[in-house]
């Protein structure tokens, strides 16, 4: 586009999890660098900070845990930064993999007093309680990791693009089988490496290291989406689109995956209530769309406002 034209419209992009920064094996789709740049993603050449790309959960730049400071690695810090210089704005609705400590606060005063983190200062530790810094943004309150890397918080609104979308993330991980391992459980990190090696092999997560029970959500975060889309609702014909990490019951039962749980048994209960345009998730690593409206995205980037 030459620098005298301008654009019609603001564009809107939607894809599925990232799980971080880099690719990982030879034939790996993951990667937010890999996946927004210029060759995977010719069409970014167009956009300007006022167009959107929306991660659909599972954004996973944020994952180390430094026990001693709370502080992005230079790894991180150095793809944040790249991802700030894109020449669109990244938004994010975060998944069952995201270092929740970090983005959204530590309220695990357990956790916080155990061995793991006892080489930390009393003010490292308030900083990590903090997490980002929110913000209200364009109607909702965000999680601000870069000024145009975002994150929206669960049941929010959000005038997006001239668009309204409402935002949940989050889901139950599938990979913790064998369970969670809590690093508060033991006394000291020489029993803790102990158990650790004898269990490591099998499906199991730590808690504050590679698992987050804030994965799923709070009894008040999902009155608070209820509430919000009840009031909107009220004044509004339909929402223009929707972004969440999981799916609807329905949508499972559909794509034949058994059993349902508390998020999507959520998530279905506000379909009923809520009329919208489009629904968009992630979390169950596949591309396709249901009922002519609903898209399950993984590594496809769409464009949902044409």
């Amino acid at each position: 586009m030459s620098s005298d034209e301008v654009k019609d419209t603001l564009a809107i992009y939607v894809t599925g999890d990232t799980h971080g920064s880099q690719r990982y094996g030879r034939f790996s789709v993951d990667g937010f660098m890999h996946r927004f740049g210029t060759e995977a993603f010719p069409e970014q050449k167009d956009l300007s900070k006022d167009d959107y790309v929306i991660v659909c959960g599972d954004f996973g730049g944020v994952w180390e845990t430094d026990r001693k400071r709370v502080r992005e690695p230079a790894s991180e810090k150095y793809s944040l930064d790249w991802l700030e210089d894109k020449p669109f704005t990244t938004l994010f609705v975060p998944g069952n993999h995201e270092n929740y400590d970090r983005l959204t606060g530590c309220r695990d005063e357990r956790l916080l007093g155990c061995w793991l983190y006892e080489k930390m200062p009393p003010e490292e530790k308030e900083k990590l309680r903090a997490g980002y810094p929110g913000k209200l943004w364009h109607g909702g309150r965000v999680r601000e990791l870069r000024p145009s890397v975002l994150m929206l918080e669960r049941g929010e609104i959000f005038d997006i693009g001239g668009k309204s979308c409402f935002a949940f993330g989050g889901a139950r991980s599938h990979d913790i089988g064998d369970g969670i391992i809590d690093p508060a459980d033991y006394p000291d990190e020489r029993s803790f490496k102990r158990d650790y090696a004898v269990r490591r092999e099998g499906m199991i997560r730590v808690k504050g290291i590679s698992w987050w029970e804030e994965e799923m959500p709070s009894r008040d975060e999902m009155d608070r989406g209820r509430d919000n889309i009840r009031a909107f609702m009220e004044s509004h014909e339909r929402l223009d689109f929707v972004v969440t990490h999981d799916a609807p019951a329905s949508d499972k039962q559909a794509l034949g995956i058994d059993g349902t749980d508390e998020m999507s048994d959520y998530l279905e209960s506000l379909r009923g209530e809520m009329k919208y345009g489009k629904w968009f998730y992630g979390h169950l690593h596949g591309n396709c769309m249901l009922y002519g409206n609903h898209y399950l995205l993984y590594e496809q980037i769409v464009r949902i406002d044409e």
